[in-house]
């Protein structure tokens, strides 16, 4: 697998693992966690669309504890980018796409991806910027 399509599988992966993991479907454990941490440098940020800065302690926090918080929720994400690629890190750009009670949001992101061959997909997330994506 090239590396441009190892980024992408990463973003498309880890998002199909938030859906389940959100909406329950998947068994609320240590191993099926670890899908998240193991993708997630330790020094990983997220910034939200509302501006929030994030550190990976955090984010791994609310993720793990919302096991189930959202059940029927739909997540997926389009128009996959890859603005920049090197021997050890990628920027990827792409739509995440959010549905619940009926309503269905957008957001573009801006993830810094470094290469570790320990990651799923060889890749980790260093850093995310989300922004709300006005609707048309």
């Amino acid at each position: 697998m090239t590396q441009q399509h190892a980024v992408i599988r990463e973003v498309i992966d880890l998002h199909t693992f938030f859906e389940a993991w959100l909406g329950g479907a998947l068994p609320e454990s240590d191993a099926e966690f670890a899908r998240f941490t193991r993708a997630t440098d330790p020094d990983f940020t997220l910034i939200t669309p509302d501006g929030e800065v994030m550190e990976c302690a955090a984010v791994t926090a609310w993720i793990r504890q919302s096991h189930g918080a959202r059940p029927g929720f739909q997540l997926w994400t389009t128009d996959h980018r890859i603005v920049y690629a090197g021997n050890r890190c990628a920027l990827v750009t792409y739509l995440e796409w959010q549905e619940r009670d009926g309503v269905t949001t957008c957001r573009i992101s801006s993830a810094l991806f470094t290469a570790d061959e320990d990651a799923p997909n060889g890749y980790r997330w260093r850093h995310v910027h989300e922004t709300w994506l006005k609707p048309t």
